[in-house]
């Protein structure tokens, strides 16, 4: 059965509040990939400046990403992306799928959420990850987690206002030559 996009009113990039458009929630499809793409860079130079070394950010492309996505294609173990649409626009992106941690067995994953920096503040977050939500409930997971840069206090803050919380679990990523701090989140019911 195939699922409706899900339709909110919320606020463009530099709109008041009482100017709503209509957004949606969609699957990313191949030909989004280079605009996924773009979205995603921008909002890692915004997000983690400061978090991760300035010189890898500044290295970033839609063209190094594009390619890494699997839109369109089907399997249990293979990741699924929603996008956030504003008319033609994509705004922002959730990925899920299932769980890569070995201790965390039939839990799903939320493994990506971006916002374009245009598009924070405006209700595409939270749009986002109920879809994001509802996609892993659909898989028949009861229970996800997600990985978050240990300082990022605005997407923590994010996180736990939907219900996630840290689990205690902490790991060290290297983006580029420096090391970061990442910590677990895990939502039950998801």
């Amino acid at each position: 059965m195939r699922r409706q996009p899900v339709s909110v009113p919320m606020a463009g990039p530099a709109r008041s509040a009482d100017t709503a458009t209509m957004s949606e929630v969609r699957p990313a499809a191949p030909e989004d990939a280079y605009e996924v793409a773009g979205v995603q860079v921008r909002s890692w130079q915004a997000a983690y400046r400061g978090l991760i070394a300035q010189e890898y950010l500044d290295s970033l492309t839609p063209e190094l990403w594009a390619g890494r996505y699997t839109f369109g294609r089907v399997g249990i173990r293979l990741p699924s992306t929603l996008v956030a649409v504003d008319g033609p626009t994509i705004c922002g992106l959730a990925t899920t799928g299932l769980c890569r941690d070995e201790d965390l067995s039939n839990f799903g994953e939320l493994m990506a959420i971006y916002v374009d920096p245009a598009y924070v503040r405006t209700g595409v977050g939270r749009l986002l990850i109920t879809a994001a939500r509802e996609r892993l409930r659909g898989v028949g997971v009861m229970a996800a987690s997600l990985w978050v840069l240990e300082g990022n206090a605005r997407a923590r803050r994010f996180y736990e206002r939907d219900g996630w919380r840290f689990d205690g679990t902490r790991r060290t990523r290297a983006y580029g030559a420096a090391p970061v701090e990442e910590v677990r989140y895990r939502r039950t019911p998801v």
